[in-house]
C-alpha cells in the first residue's frame, strides 16, 4: 500500500512539474507552437464542446424512441360532488356504486411506449448523428484555420525579425556614415548640406527600425493570443524551423479539396439533414401508434384509497390542419434549394482559393529571384558609392540612395519568401489538408 502511494505522489509530481515546464517555456519551435495551441486555444475547446452538444443531442434523439415511466400526484376541488372511481358493479343492486367528494386526491403511474409515428423517430436519430458529424468537420476547420494563422504569424515574426537586423545594419552604417561626412565637413571637402541630408535619412532610418520593432512586438503578442496565453508579461521567441510541401498539380488539388475540406463535406451533410427534415415534415402526415398505460389511487376527503388501471393502444390519424403541414413540408424544401446553391457557392470558392495559391506560389517565386539578385547588385552598388565618396568623387546623397536602395531591396526579398510560405500554407488550408501533421 506504500508503495503505491508513493508511485502516485511520483507520478502527480512529475505531472506538475510537466505542465509548469510547458507554461514557463519561453522559445517555442512552429511544431511546438500548434501543441500548445490546439491545447489551449479557447476556440478549439469550443468546437471540442460543440461535438460533446451534439453527442448530448443524439442520446436526446434516441431516447425519444424509448418508453416513458412518469409519477403523477394531484388534487383537485370541483363545484359538485364528482365520483371517486367508476362505476364498477350495477347500481341497481346497490354495489359498485362509487362514493362522491368535492375534493379528490390522486397519485399513480404513467407508461407510454411509442409504436409508430411516421418515421419521425428514426429521422430525428439520423438527424442528430449528421449534426454531430457536423460539428466534428467543424471542429477539425476550426482547428485547420488556427493553425494557418499560427504558421502565418510564425512566418511573419520571422521576416520582421530579419526586416528588424537589415534596419538597424542600416540604422549603423549612415551613423558610420555620418561620423565621415563630419569628418570631412571639418576638412572642408563637403558641405554642410551633405551632414544635414545624412542627418535626416539616419532619423527617418532610425523611426523606421522602431515602427518594425513595434510590429514585431505586436505579432508576438497575437502569436501569445492564438496560443491561449493569458501572461501579458510573458516573453516569447520563436526558433525556425523548415516546412516542407510538395505542391500537387491543380487538378490534384481540386479533388482533394472537394473530398477534404471540412466546409464543403459539412455543407453536404447538411443537405441529408435537409433531406431528412423534408423526410419528418412528411412524416406528420402519416399515422401515430403509441401503447399506454397507467395505474391510480384516488381518494375524497376521507383519505381511503382506491385503486384503478387502464390499458391500451392509441392510433391518431391527421385529417385537417388548415395546411399546416403542407407549409412546414414546402418550407424545408425551400430549405433545400437554399442548400444547394450554397454548396455551389462553397465549391466554387474552393477552385477559385486554390487557383489563387498557386498564382501566388509563382509569383513569389519569380519575386524572389528577382529580389535576390536585387539585394546582390544593391549591396555592390553601395559598396561603390562609399569607395567614391571616400575619394572625393562621389557625394553623400549617392551613399545615402544605395543605403536606401539596398534596404528596399531586402525589404522586397523578405516579403517574397514570406508570400510564397504564406501560399503554400494557403494552397494547403484550401485543399482541406491537416496542416503541419494535425
Amino acid at each position: 500500500m506504500k508503495s503505491i502511494l508513493n508511485f502516485l505522489l511520483l507520478l502527480f509530481i512529475s505531472s506538475t512539474v510537466t505542465v509548469n515546464a510547458e507554461m514557463n517555456k519561453t522559445s517555442y519551435t512552429l511544431s511546438e507552437i500548434i501543441e500548445f495551441a490546439i491545447n489551449n486555444n479557447p476556440g478549439i475547446i469550443q468546437s471540442v464542446k460543440d461535438i460533446e452538444i451534439e453527442k448530448y443531442g443524439l442520446d436526446e434523439a434516441r431516447a425519444y424512441k424509448n418508453p416513458q415511466l412518469n409519477f403523477n400526484t394531484g388534487i383537485t376541488r370541483y363545484r359538485y360532488a364528482s365520483p371517486i372511481t367508476p362505476i364498477s358493479g350495477s347500481p341497481m343492486t346497490g354495489s359498485g356504486f362509487p362514493e362522491f367528494d368535492n375534493n379528490i386526491y390522486d397519485f399513480g403511474f404513467s407508461f407510454v411506449l411509442p409504436i409508430y409515428r411516421g418515421g419521425r423517430l428514426d429521422s430525428g436519430v439520423r438527424i442528430a448523428e449528421i449534426k454531430k458529424s457536423i460539428a466534428e468537420d467543424i471542429s477539425c476547420m476550426t482547428k485547420n484555420e488556427l493553425i494557418y494563422n499560427l504558421i502565418n504569424t510564425y512566418y511573419k515574426i520571422i521576416q520582421l525579425e530579419k526586416l528588424l537586423k537589415a534596419s538597424e545594419a542600416t540604422v549603423k552604417q549612415l551613423e558610420f556614415h555620418k561620423k565621415k561626412v563630419e569628418t570631412f565637413l571639418k576638412a572642408g571637402t563637403v558641405p554642410k548640406v551633405e551632414l544635414l541630408k545624412t542627418e535626416v535619412e539616419l532619423a527617418h532610418a532610425k523611426q523606421n527600425a522602431l515602427l518594425v520593432k513595434n510590429s514585431l512586438e505586436s505579432s508576438c503578442e497575437l502569436l501569445k493570443t492564438l496560443m491561449g496565453i493569458e501572461d501579458v508579461n510573458k516573453k516569447i521567441t520563436i526558433v525556425p524551423e523548415d516546412f516542407n510541401f510538395q505542391v500537387p498539380s491543380i487538378d490534384n488539388a481540386v479533388n482533394r479539396a472537394l473530398s477534404l475540406r471540412p466546409d464543403y463535406t459539412a455543407i453536404l451533410k447538411k443537405k441529408k439533414v435537409a433531406q431528412e427534415r423534408i423526410k419528418t415534415a412528411k412524416g406528420k402526415r402519416l399515422p401515430e401508434v403509441y401503447f399506454f398505460s397507467e395505474f391510480y389511487e384516488r381518494s375524497g376527503d376521507s383519505f381511503e384509497f382506491k385503486e384503478n388501471w387502464n390499458i391500451g393502444i392509441r392510433l391518431n390519424i391527421p385529417i385537417f390542419d388548415g395546411g399546416v403541414i403542407k407549409s412546414q413540408i414546402d418550407k424545408e424544401i425551400k430549405e433545400m434549394e437554399k442548400i444547394i446553391e450554397e454548396e455551389r457557392t462553397v465549391r466554387l470558392n474552393i477552385i477559385r482559393e486554390i487557383k489563387d495559391a498557386y498564382l501566388n506560389i509563382e509569383g513569389s517565386i519569380e519575386r524572389i529571384s528577382v529580389s535576390q539578385k536585387a539585394v546582390e547588385e544593391a549591396k555592390e552598388n553601395l559598396r561603390i558609392e562609399i569607395l567614391k565618396f571616400e575619394t572625393g568623387s562621389g557625394t553623400s546623397t549617392d551613399v545615402i540612395d544605395a543605403q536606401t536602395a539596398l534596404l528596399r531591396a531586402e525589404t522586397d526579398y523578405l516579403q517574397a519568401i514570406y508570400d510564397k510560405n504564406i501560399a503554400i500554407v494557403s494552397l494547403i488550408r484550401a485543399m482541406g489538408e491537416i496542416l503541419y501533421g494535425g
